[in-house]
């Protein structure tokens, strides 16, 4: 939920009691901002000697609040200026908080449009908390960016930073008032005010569709399992862009039972369903000249008398055999039948999302997810847009030779392969659901996906991981 309004204007850089002012230089010489946007004495604030470094520098109160100010320096080595400003005003936000203060102040000369936007996405994204079920809440702040820049210029960011928010929204939600009923539900509502058309496949329907992927793994469950499509498709879209993304909006791990520590987060076991509805949703409202297929298998992965057992063999949509070893690896089984009816339909690109290895943060922490594809080009492209909305992805192997770990003497294959490369074998085993030709991309994210604290200008909680890229992607895909 956005505790933080966003406000921009035109004039001369005014401080008022209660304010943070917030001073960003590009480097120990040079300010962000023009000597005309801000009042002399505030110009001429220290500036800290250490690269990146954010600091409190002046700090003042009259008779009601404290007046304080703070300086930044963003060019710390190996992260791009956007990036740390973001960070910044974050900082500036809690810091704000924390001292009782009422608005973060900040200028930016607008012939640095990328840290313009940056401010919004530190204010609105960075200043996010679900504070929903607590009583004492934050007080609700300002941040103020003083530029020359129109207020339409932000209005792509504004909608961006709505759209992260809503996926953190749904993903901090406990598990009681998000399953995948509730869930479906949820998006159909949201999916029809972003004008996309949504339609919900129940039990029965999946049943009809042979989707036996998604049925098992949400079998245990008295939520039954759902999926979700939600389709936007403008006049003269100049390609079609599918996106699968996993929602196991609980994983208890099935009789394959996690360790009560590791479940603690697996209410975002759902990060990569999130992640694909929230940017079909801003590909909409930014109506992009893109066609986009969101496709989102939910289900809840839980242990009862009806849950599917280890050494059952499934048959999915695409008539495969599964032999499940580990229902803890259900991601990649209702997966498999929303990839066979993506590719159906015969996209140009095809990119699945997934919070699903713990060999992916073993390999990549939990900050970088891990990215498969076996067209070099694609891949690039998702890397280039990943760095513009200033997202980390690291392209992994697709190593053909640990296609063998997966064969099974009862199935056409097993679900897992052997102890090391998980999130290789997990790739490779939905690489066979996935017709040949399709420039096809699957997308690590269990390490930014699940992590619970802060990254980047994100505080804790669910991130959103994800959208930023995805909307970024698509825009260059309609160039």
């Amino acid at each position: 939920m956005t505790t933080v309004s966003f406000l921009t204007k035109k004039r001369t850089l005014v401080s008022a009691p209660g304010d943070l002012v917030l001073l960003p230089w590009l480097n120990r010489k040079k300010p962000a901002y023009s000597p005309d946007q801000v009042p002399a004495e505030l110009a001429n604030m220290p500036v800290p000697d250490e690269k990146g470094k954010f600091e409190l520098v002046s700090l003042t109160s009259d008779s009601r609040l404290q007046v304080a100010v703070a300086v930044c320096r963003l060019d710390k080595a190996h992260i791009p200026p956007f990036r740390q400003l973001r960070s910044a005003v974050s900082r500036a936000v809690s810091q704000c908080q924390s001292m009782g203060l009422r608005r973060v102040v900040i200028a930016v000369d607008e012939k640095y449009p990328e840290l313009c936007s940056a401010v919004g996405y530190g204010a609105l994204t960075g200043g996010y908390v679900f504070d929903k079920y607590l009583s004492n809440k934050k007080n609700a702040l300002t941040v103020v960016l003083h530029t020359q820049l129109s207020k339409s210029f932000f209005s792509e960011m504004r909608t961006v930073a709505d759209c992260i928010n809503f996926a953190r929204d749904t993903l901090n939600e406990p598990p009681l008032a998000i399953h995948p009923v509730s869930l479906a539900n949820l998006y159909a509502t949201t999916g029809k005010a972003y004008g996309l058309n949504v339609s919900v496949w129940d039990e029965k329907r999946l049943t009809k569709e042979k989707c036996g992927g998604i049925l098992a793994v949400g079998s245990g469950s008295m939520h039954k399992p759902r999926l979700v499509t939600a389709a936007y498709t403008p006049g003269r879209a100049k390609a079609h862009l599918a996106l699968v993304g996993k929602g196991v909006t609980f994983d208890s791990g099935g009789y394959s039972l996690k360790p009560s520590k590791s479940m603690t987060e697996m209410k975002f076991d759902m990060g990569g369903a999130a992640m694909m509805f929230g940017a079909t949703c801003a590909i909409a409202a930014l109506k992009l000249p893109i066609r986009v297929t969101a496709l989102l298998p939910l289900a809840h992965n839980a242990i009862s008398q009806t849950a599917y057992n280890v050494s059952d063999v499934i048959t999915t949509r695409s008539g495969q055999t599964v032999e499940v070893q580990n229902t803890d690896a259900e991601g990649r089984i209702i997966l498999s039948d929303a990839l066979t009816i993506a590719c159906e339909q015969q996209p140009d690109y095809l990119i699945d999302s997934a919070t699903l290895t713990g060999a992916a943060v073993v390999a990549l922490g939990e900050d970088i997810a891990a990215v498969y594809g076996d067209n070099a080009r694609f891949v690039k492209q998702l890397s280039h847009a990943a760095d513009v909305a200033g997202e980390d992805i690291w392209p992994m192997p697709l190593h053909p030779g640990y296609d063998e770990q997966l064969r099974s003497t009862i199935a056409d294959m097993k679900n897992i392969g052997g102890s090391w490369g998980g999130s290789i074998t997990a790739a490779l085993f939905l690489k066979r659901f996935v017709t040949d030709g399709t420039n096809w991309i699957h997308m690590d994210i269990a390490g930014p996906g699940c992590k619970a604290d802060p990254l980047d200008h994100l505080g804790k909680g669910a991130k959103g991981f994800g959208i930023a890229t995805i909307v970024q992607l698509a825009r260059e895909l309609c160039g």
